[in-house]
């Protein structure tokens, strides 16, 4: 509640005497209104000594006299217990004075929508038979008090209601463009319009001091022309004061304190000047400044206006001086704000993790570490034989499979020899019957017939040794010692093999080389000599010892990467290692530092292509 001051202006005539109704009737302000009130009331009752009106103050903390009777004094002060306890209770008190004897103090909330708005108290000189009435009267007078303070209430929400629907359209209009700078031209032109000024001007916080942004009816300005400096340095004063600054023309009795707003008056000609700091979280963001040519000071609901609409600019100004930022402006900021929290005050969590960054860094580029190049690998037998089908026909059983441990000359496979023997009976009859028939011929003497026939024998004898050979080759044998690597014809018997068809693959026992698959980006940190470690994937107990033998100089295509083969061998076999088994080997190629164990592949990757792109 905005109370007016009762206090009358020396200016002013003196009015004439009135009596309390035709004041009463003719009140203008509520101040007056109240005064009248009470002298209505002190006319009907002469007990009353001492009588004020209370009413809640703009910030709602406490209550204020809006009306006295006769006039405000010390005295008053002893009525405060009377009013407090009407405040609380929300009732009327009447209770004795304590000091001096033979007062009373009678007090009464006034109730506006349920809710206590002021407070009448009332100082009695004697306690007699009036009260009664003096109650009555107070009850039914009171009304009028409270119907007074319901109409202030409404007004002033009205006033509120305006204001703020006026503040946002002017916000509104600063939202409204894409461009920041065309915003803030048509928002000068709006604040100028609505206030009936001559100029406004807008001026941004950069780099530490406020600079003139907008002026209101010039789309563009010099910014090195004195009338801009003049503007700039009122600016920067109000936002070193931290406070509106109003000031007015030198014949019209400027302060003396506000030298920058005094000479730019000076230099535009206008009468009366005011300058809003636009403040975000305590820290100065814009300045408005407008100019009146009239000197009238900016009334109490402009200034009101004026304060509400700064508090919803300022976020708005802050958001969008934000948003225009450049690239390098933001990478600026963020270096300053980060260099802020990490050397200023406070911040004890950007300095702890600073501090984990820095030892973290010293140890990635001063700790040594070994360096180990890993790669797949699998053992593969030092040799390895081949077990063939030794000429066409049909296999009749298998005895092994892949994983089985055999011995020299164990049989592996054997053919079907049923036709070979049927053959073999057939061309056995055929050699006698040759046979016969070369001593009939030699009998007889007949040379011609001798040779055809013993031609005839030695052919059935060709074929009857071919015959036994194959014979003794219907059982597939192991060629020495070892393990079968590949082959399982355990779900193929009886079905027909070609001569030469791969049956089994047998590797000695005892006699193994590991193959290493090195993934091509670091093929540079292999030597031949250097030493490794292995651990199969079955065996993971304990590393086997290696020896890089032999680097392939040829890459395979794998998974859609290059890689490697590198041959080692192990310092000590190993009874349980096998053929086909696979683990992860490490090869170890010196101390580096863990940064450049950590991070080498990367910094490869980025060479290569900024080589590619032709950086």
């Amino acid at each position: 509640m905005n109370a007016l001051p009762a206090t009358p202006d020396p200016s002013a005539p003196t009015p004439l005497p009135l009596d309390g109704w035709t004041r009463f009737i003719t009140a203008r302000t509520s101040a007056e209104f109240c005064d009248a009130w009470l002298a209505v009331l002190r006319d009907k009752f002469a007990v009353i000594a001492q009588a004020a009106i209370l009413v809640e103050s703009a910030d709602g903390q406490n209550f204020v006299p809006i009306a006295v009777f006769p006039q405000a004094n010390s005295d008053m002060a002893r009525m405060g217990e009377a009013v407090q306890r009407t405040l609380a209770e929300r009732r009327v008190v009447v209770q004795p004075c304590a000091e001096p004897a033979g007062l009373w103090h009678v007090a009464a909330p006034l109730s506006v929508h349920d809710r206590v708005a002021g407070a009448v108290v009332l100082e009695l000189s004697a306690h007699d038979e009036s009260l009664p009435l003096l109650l009555r009267e107070l009850h039914w007078g009171s009304a009028w008090l409270s119907n007074l303070f319901a109409r202030r209430e409404h007004d002033a929400a009205l006033a509120s209601s305006v204001r703020s629907l006026g503040v946002l359209e002017a916000i509104a209009i600063a939202l409204r463009h894409e461009r920041f700078q065309q915003a803030l031209f048509d928002l000068s032109n709006e604040l100028r319009r609505r206030f009936g000024g001559t100029r406004v001007a807008i001026g941004l916080m950069r780099h530490g001091e406020v600079r003139l942004t907008a002026l209101s009816e010039a789309a563009t300005f010099e910014k090195s022309s004195p009338l801009v400096h003049a503007y700039a340095a009122a600016m920067n004063e109000c936002c070193d004061l931290a406070q509106p600054v109003e000031a007015a023309a030198p014949e019209h009795d400027a302060p003396d304190s506000f030298r920058a707003h005094t000479a730019l008056l000076q230099r535009t000609g206008a009468g009366r000047l005011l300058s809003l700091p636009i403040a975000q979280q305590a820290r100065c963001v814009a300045v408005v400044t407008i100019e009146r040519e009239a000197p009238t000071p900016f009334g109490e609901e402009e200034r009101k206006w004026m304060d509400t609409f700064g508090a919803l600019l300022a976020p708005v100004i802050a958001q969008r001086v934000d948003a225009e930022r450049g690239s390098w402006q933001r990478l600026r900021d963020e270096g300053r704000r980060f260099l802020a929290a990490l050397l200023g005050p406070r911040y004890l969590l950007w300095k702890a993790g600073a501090l984990a960054a820095a030892l973290l860094l010293a140890v990635l580029l001063f700790l040594p570490v070994p360096y180990r190049v890993s790669a797949k690998t699998v053992t593969e037998g030092e040799i390895q034989r081949v077990a063939a089908a030794p000429f066409e026909g049909f296999l009749a059983a298998s005895f092994v499979r892949a994983g089985d441990t055999v011995a020299k000359g164990q049989p592996l496979a054997q053919l079907d020899d049923h036709d070979l023997r049927v053959e073999r009976s057939k061309w056995a009859s055929e050699r006698d019957q040759y046979d016969n028939k070369l001593r009939e011929a030699m009998a007889g003497h007949d040379l011609t017939a001798m040779q055809v026939v013993g031609a005839q024998l030695r052919e059935a004898q060709a074929q009857l040794d071919l015959l036994d050979d194959k014979l003794s080759r219907v059982k597939v044998l192991a060629p020495y010692d070892g393990v079968v690597v590949t082959g399982d014809l355990s779900q193929q018997i009886g079905t027909p093999l070609e001569a030469g068809k791969k049956l089994f693959e047998i590797a000695p026992l005892h006699s193994y080389r590991i193959i290493l698959q090195v993934d091509e980006r670091d093929i540079a940190q292999v030597r031949e000599g250097q030493d490794g470690q292995l651990v199969i994937t079955g065996l993971a107990g304990a590393p086997m010892p290696f020896t890089v033998a032999k680097i392939m100089p040829v890459a395979t295509a794998q998974d859609g990467r290059n890689f490697y083969r590198v041959e080692a061998r192990l310092k000590q076999d190993s009874p349980l290692l096998l053929p086909g088994m696979e683990g992860v080997g490490k090869i170890g190629a010196g101390r580096r530092k863990l940064g450049w164990v950590l991070l080498h592949g990367l910094f490869d990757w980025l060479r290569l292509n900024l080589w590619s792109w032709g950086l």
